[in-house]
This record gives structure tokens, sequence and C-alpha cells, in this order.
């Protein structure tokens, strides 16, 4: 009965409260009681055994997935417009006047590349050529006028017919060269010749002079020809060291140091036009279309000084 009474009635002690009200959740220990007394025998008294410890590993902690910061790309700028081609024709232009002015050119004689509608350095070399031939200014720029010009031109004429069918003519006052083919216009291309200065270069000095008269193709070199004045690609020789032959800067003037320059991509194929022995005339007919040509049959100047090292 005693013991009855020790569990039915609870403590109102306040530091019995403060320490039940303190203890592990779950515990059924009476507060106040001793470890050995009132425990012996007692069905209801709480078990000191701690269950055992569970062998089973937490989860691993992870933190939040790491996502590379996107890529971000860089794009150019868009290239600028094209000049209009509703006024003059001019360098940069692009479109169908100008692949037809190209067509036009291109029918005429002038190799300006590729068909490509874009008013590019080739199309250029081709309207000053063409002015050339026609005794206007060479500044290369297509208005109305020339426009129309070229779309009716004739056939071009030879200015040396008295050279025979097979020949090669390179006026140097209109900076151009004919290549003529059993009495058919094979080729012709703006050039740059002597410049008609002296020079003195590394130690080599001359007069950048291109000698008149009346030649015939001697040598020539496939590929590059590396000269003390500069690189000769795929020179045809008719004078000496002077030549005929491609460069990567055929300008608007005369600027060689004796040779014919003429534009790289047309050097690539003019060896197959020309053959060694075939005539080739250089004159000076003045700057128009009707202006004379040098007499026929005048004696070759001879190479001027320097010509060897090309250029």
């Amino acid at each position: 009965m005693a013991f009855a009474l020790a569990v039915a009635g609870c403590s109102t002690d306040p530091s019995t409260e403060a320490t039940s009200s303190g203890s592990t959740r779950g515990e059924s220990t009476t507060a106040g009681a001793s470890p050995t007394s009132g425990s012996q025998g007692d069905p209801t008294a709480a078990s000191t055994t701690e269950p055992p410890a569970s062998t089973t590993e937490p989860p691993p902690v992870t933190g939040p997935p790491t996502t590379a910061p996107p890529t971000t790309t860089t794009v150019p700028p868009p290239p600028p417009p094209p000049p209009p081609e509703d006024g003059p024709l001019v360098s940069g232009a692009e479109g169908p006047r100008t692949r037809a002015l190209q067509e036009a050119l291109k029918g005429l004689g002038f190799d300006l590349g590729e068909l490509d509608g874009q008013f590019g350095q080739k199309t250029t070399m081709a309207v000053w050529a063409f002015q050339a031939l026609h005794g206007l200014p060479t500044d290369g720029v297509v208005g109305p006028e020339l426009e129309a010009l070229i779309a009716a031109a004739p056939p071009i004429a030879m200015l040396r017919p008295d050279l025979g069918p097979t020949h090669t003519e390179v006026d140097l006052d209109r900076q151009v060269l004919l290549v003529w083919g059993d009495g058919k216009l094979e080729m012709v291309t703006h050039v740059s010749s002597g410049s008609g200065v002296a020079y003195c270069q590394e130690g080599r000095c001359g007069d950048a002079v291109t000698p008149i008269g009346d030649y015939r193709y001697l040598r020539r070199i496939e590929g590059p020809r590396y000269a003390p004045l500069g690189v000769l690609y795929n020179p045809v020789y008719f004078n000496g060291g002077i030549a005929v032959h491609g460069a990567p800067s055929v300008p608007n003037r005369p600027a060689s140091h004796g040779c014919v320059r003429i534009p790289m991509h047309i050097s690539d194929y003019f060896q197959a036009l020309v053959a060694d022995g075939e005539p080739i005339a250089v004159f000076r007919s003045g700057p128009g279309p009707a202006a004379p040509v040098a007499p026929p049959g005048a004696p070759p100047a001879p190479p001027p000084a320097g010509a060897d090292n090309g250029g």
C-alpha cells in the first residue's frame, strides 16, 4: 500500500518540478527516489539499460549542386553595308549593277577575276585600264556616262597591228598591256612600269626606266624569283633582266624599277598566254586612243642600269 501512495501522489515541491521538467522526454524514473530503494521488485520501474546504438550511417551531407556559369560569346558587329548602287559605282560597291559592269568588262577582254558583284581591287584595275584606253582620267569611278560607255563599247582594236596577229603590246603612257593571239584579244590589263627616277637600294643604283622598243620574249622562270630589288612572280623576260611579272602591288602609276608589273591573279596564267620568241612592243602612244603610236620597227633600247636586279 505504501508503494501505491508513492506512485499516485505527485510532489508539488518547486525544486522537484524543476528537476522533472528538465529531464529527458520518455524517462519514467520517479523524482526523489533512491537508485536502490523502491525500485527492486517494482514491475513499473524504468529500465536503466541504454538502447543499442544505431549502426546505420547517416546519409552524406551534400551541398547545393555546382553549376558552371554560362559561357558568354561575343558576337562581332556586322560589317558596314556596301555603298548604295544608286549613284556612281566606286570601290566597295556591291550589287547587280556592279555585276553587270564586271560582265561587260570581261566581255571586252579585261580580267577582273570572279564575277561576284563586288567592286574590289581587281575590278578597279580593270576600270583604270578601260579609262586609260579611252583617254579618260583613271580614277576608278564609274558614273552613269562611263557605265553606259562600257556597256556599249565596241571590241578593242590593236594598237600595233604591224606586229602581226600574235604579239604583246605595252603602252607606257596608258599603263596597259594587251595580249593578242591569232588576231584575237586574249587579255588586257592595267600595269605599272618603271617609275622613271634614279634609285639606290642596298648598294645598287640604276634608273627605274622601262626601255622602249620592239622585243621578243626570251626566257621565263616559274614561281617566284627573288631578285635583289624584290620578288618577281612568274617573270617572262624580254630585255636582259626586264620582264613582265606578277607583283602584289600594281598601283595606278609607274612604280617599278623597270619591269612591267601585272596583277598576281593574271601572272598565275600569263606564261601560258605567251611563248618564247613572240614579239612584245613597248611604246608610248600618248594619252588618248586617237594618239599616234610609236613607229614600228624602232631599234630596241638597251636595258637600263640595274635592270638585272629585277623589280
